[in-house]
Parts: structure tokens; sequence; C-alpha cells
């Protein structure tokens, strides 16, 4: 049984650019997941200028960008009326906007680029343990033909926020849960606001509704609420709703990323709110510094670089939040007057729109 440098745990995003990274890098790779095919759902919905200068070098960001909607604007609204309008393409970069696509469509591209490869995502195989060496990582997997065992000389725990490889590696994930229950909904809708431009609907008891086209007849609707169409603002008229779910939001990371020959990244390392946009793109960019890294012998320094990184996303991503889910007080007043009155200046939006975008100099 030969040794193959980096299994991969998790066929996820970020599994999946990891392993199309490594693979270009010149690592030999295999990649597993329990599941027996890819989602069909449209999860995480944006791509950010960060994540496509990552990709551009193995050809994947042409294709997304052939597949995606380009979004230049953000719209903010306060109990109805107009707050202000951040112009995302003020950001110098040529990826100076977001590009909506569904997950389950990016999934779609990534799988079809690893193919082209010769990697084939081994799908309803799961692992079920690992023993670790000087040298390497043995992995006992459990597949479609019975079980088995993998030797790797590194594992790349991809698999989400209850990874089984950061729980077998016994690190702790710490942070706490929000609160609030939150909602989404996938729908095509009559509204004033078209499908070309994010919205972001705050409220005076706190309440605040983000809307991101995903299709050219599409939306998603999330909401830190149990009910976001409940939100949707007047002369909205749902016409299809294509999926819906509940879910709660915690801010938790691994108190570091790596043990030994093992790794984690993406959700398996941090899970913050849906604020921003960062998840499934700061996970990405996880997982491409890790194929860097292993190129270069320099591993040692993952949980150094990468746990301060997440640190300050997950830091932005709850600032963000907090800011905009503000009840009745002087905070929300001086929230809004700085939005209507300091926002729309060109150099402020100049600098505000690199943060939104994801860009990292």
């Amino acid at each position: 049984m030969g040794m193959t440098d980096v299994l991969i745990v998790g066929a996820g995003p970020v599994g999946m650019a990891g392993a199309i990274e490594l693979h270009r890098r010149g690592a030999s790779v295999r990649i597993v997941d329990r599941e027996g095919a890819r989602t069909k759902l449209s999860k995480a919905v944006g791509i950010n200028s960060q994540t496509l200068e990552l990709l551009e070098p193995s050809g994947l960001t042409e294709r997304l960008l052939a597949a995606g909607i380009r979004i230049a604007r953000a719209n903010l609204h306060f109990d109805g009326k107009p707050l202000v309008t951040l112009n995302l393409d003020r950001a110098d970069h040529r990826f100076n906007f977001i590009l909506a696509l569904p997950q389950s469509a990016t999934e779609g591209i990534l799988e079809a680029a690893l193919a082209e490869r010769g990697v084939t995502v081994e799908r309803e195989t799961e692992m079920v343990a690992f023993s670790r060496h000087a040298d390497s990582v043995t992995v006992s997997l459990r597949g479609p033909s019975g079980e088995g065992e993998a030797i790797a000389g590194r594992v790349l725990g991809a698999d989400g926020p209850r990874s089984a490889i950061r729980q077998g590696l016994g690190i702790p994930f710490t942070g706490a849960r929000y609160e609030e229950t939150w909602s989404l909904a996938d729908v095509t809708l009559d509204w004033p606001y078209g499908y070309r431009e994010v919205n972001l609907f705050l409220h005076a008891n706190g309440a605040l509704l983000f809307t991101v086209p995903i299709a050219p007849d599409r939306i998603r609707a999330i909401s830190q609420t149990d009910n976001a169409l409940a939100l949707l603002p007047s002369g909205s008229v749902v016409r299809e709703t294509h999926w819906q779910s509940t879910f709660h939001v915690a801010l938790r990371q691994a108190e570091r990323y790596q043990d030994g020959r093992c790794f984690l990244a993406g959700d398996a390392a941090h899970v913050h709110s849906p604020a921003g946009g960062r998840g499934m793109n700061l996970g990405i960019w996880d997982a491409c510094a890790f194929a860097s890294r292993h190129a270069a012998g320099t591993l040692d320094g993952y949980t150094a670089e990468r746990h301060a990184i997440g640190a300050r996303i997950l830091a932005i991503t709850d600032r963000m939040f907090r800011v905009a889910r503000l009840k009745p007080g002087i905070a929300q007043s001086a929230r809004n007057l700085v939005m209507r009155h300091v926002v729309p200046i060109p150099a402020i939006q100049r600098r505000i729109a690199p943060q939104l975008l994801g860009i990292e100099r």
C-alpha cells in the first residue's frame, strides 16, 4: 500500500479547493467524503475577491466567473427607507465585486476540475479512526466496499463544524452560540430591487434581513429571526420558494489548527456569523495556505498564520453583526447618522469596499 502525500477528509468547497491546489503544486492527494453526492443546496453563495485571486492559477476563476453573478452594489435600508449605497467597484482591484454563485454550482465546478486532474472524490467513504506516526498517518476508512486503511504523509480535516479530525485530536473548539434562531429562504419574487444587487434591511427593533441574488430569477434571504420572508419589504410578492431552513449560529475557533501531521481548515477550524460572507472564503484561504506551505515545507507555521487571521475575521464578522442588530438607542442613532452622512463620501467608500470584498493586502 503506497503512501499519499495528503489525505483530505471532507469534499466541500474547502476540501476540493485544497485538493486542487495541492495537486497543482505536485503533491499526490486523496479526498474522501462520507456523503454520497455533493450538495444540491445553495448554502454559501458569495465568492469574494481574494478567493477569485487565490484560485486563478488553477484556472478555476475563469469558470466561476462564467457561472456567477457579479455584484458591485450593496444597498442599506432602515425601516423601509434608503440609508446608503455602497459601491464595491470603488475598490482598486480587478475583482471589485462579489461573485454570487450557489454552493452547489461552486462544488460542481471544483469537482469537475479535480476529475480533469485525475482525482476522484471518494464518496460514501467515512474516516472512522486514525493513528499518527513519526512520518505518516494511518487512516481507517469505511466505504462502499467495506473497511480499509490509507497511509498519508499529512491529513487535512475539512470536515465541518463537527470535525471528526478535530475531535480525534482533542482540540478544543471554544466560543459560544448566538441566542437567535436564524432563517433563510431562496425565492423567486417580484419586488422593487431586481436581481443584480445585495440589500441589507435594518429595523429599529434590531431585526435584519440580508438578500443576495443567486440566479437570474432567484434571491437568498437571510435573517437572524425565525422567518426571513416576513421581513421582505413592502411590495414584495413571493412567486416560488425553492428552499427554506432555520439554524443557529455560533462563534467558535479551534485552539490550534494542527497537531503533528494532522491539520484543520474551514469550518473544522472556525465558525461565525454569516455577516460579510466570509465563511467559505476564509476556509478556501486556509486550504490554499496549507497547499502553499506543504509545497514550501513550512507547515510548522500553519497555526501561527491561520489562527491569527481566523481570529481577526471572526472578530470582524461578530462586530458587523452586532452593529447591524443594534436596538433603539444612542448607538443605533449614531450608526444611522454615520451611514447617511459619512459612508457616502467617495474616499470612505474606497476604504470600506476592500474590506467588504475580502481583499487582503
